[in-house]
């Protein structure tokens, strides 16, 4: 018995610090989430064009090592809101098209910015990746809720994230999708963060 505990040791103290590591990722997001939350917001003219350019650099190496291509629609020259959390909100997008991506074809991604509603404005992502399948479709967006086949490191965070921080910019976001054939995500925001108040945004 002694000599099947001394041998069980080591994996029982992995798996205890493979744990471990995985409660720290998830305290430090949940923390991120909240601060993100409190943060004043700081409304600011953007134009949409080079912060979006600038968020798809970002990626753009890792998409040239995938063979993978992303082109920019840009219909709309600017808005008034929060360089912080709109970089964040596309960042976290460009990432998981980048994360999910099929391997036997070339990556895809397409941003559109477009006039949509009266004084609002839809910023599309759009990628030819795993897809997500239809009862998922509202359920990405809840915290520590995920889809598919969990291959990927993560928490189940980020979605959960990109919605509260859309919601705090005075909008929302919905998603269409596929399984196996590509997601577009579809962010309507403000055109001018000011004309929203911080409780109507939540």
């Amino acid at each position: 018995a002694k000599l099947i505990v001394a041998e069980d040791l080591p994996e029982a103290i992995g798996f205890i610090r493979s744990s471990t590591r995985k409660m720290d990722g998830l305290i430090n997001a949940i923390l991120k989430l909240s601060r993100e939350g409190r943060r004043p917001l700081k409304p600011e003219r953007l134009e949409l064009q080079p912060l979006l350019g600038s968020c798809v650099d970002v990626i753009q190496h890792q998409v040239n090592d995938a063979g993978g291509e992303v082109t920019l629609d840009i219909r709309v020259s600017h808005i008034v809101s929060d360089r912080m959390a709109l970089e964040q909100i596309v960042g976290n997008m460009l990432d998981n098209a980048v994360k999910y991506s099929v391997q036997d074809r070339p990556l895809r991604i397409m941003v559109r910015a477009l006039p949509t509603l009266v004084n609002f404005v839809t910023i599309e992502i759009e990628d030819n990746g795993r897809g997500i399948a239809e009862q998922d479709h509202e359920r990405v967006f809840d915290l520590f809720r995920r889809s598919g086949t969990q291959d990927k490191a993560g928490e189940g965070i980020g979605l959960a994230h990109v919605r509260s921080s859309v919601r705090n910019l005075g909008g929302d976001i919905t998603l269409e999708s596929r399984l196996g054939e590509g997601t577009t995500f579809k962010i309507n925001l403000p055109r001018d963060l000011r004309t929203v108040t911080r409780s109507n945004a939540a």
